[in-house]
């Protein structure tokens, strides 16, 4: 048997004291606003790419229509009204990514 210098047993710990159980953890309120300005900038961020991900989806998809054109000898409506579309579709997305991302960057 072991005991303490004072001649105690060494009793171990409990759980609770361990992991300070029943306590409530003191958090800094500014620490808090720091992690959800973090999480939301985090989140903003995440959303950016994805925009700017389907921008890339949608250029390509424009590129493939502008070479069907040149590749096709009979030009048709259908595929410049798409083109029209695609484009339009594209300069929504700049814009609203370009938005984003200065909001992001202060």
């Amino acid at each position: 048997m072991s005991s303490a210098p004072n001649g105690r047993k060494n009793r171990p710990r409990s759980a609770g004291n361990i992991f300070q159980i029943g306590k409530a953890s003191y958090r800094d309120p500014e620490r808090r606003e720091s992690t959800e300005s973090t999480r939301k900038a985090q989140r903003a961020v995440t959303d950016c790419r994805m925009i700017v991900q389907e921008f890339n989806t949608l250029v390509a998809l424009y590129r493939e229509l502008v070479i069907s054109i040149g590749e096709i000898s009979v030009d048709c409506p259908s595929i410049r009204a798409e083109m029209h579309k695609t484009r339009t579709k594209g300069c929504e997305m700049a814009r609203a990514a370009h938005q984003s991302l200065s909001v992001i960057s202060g």
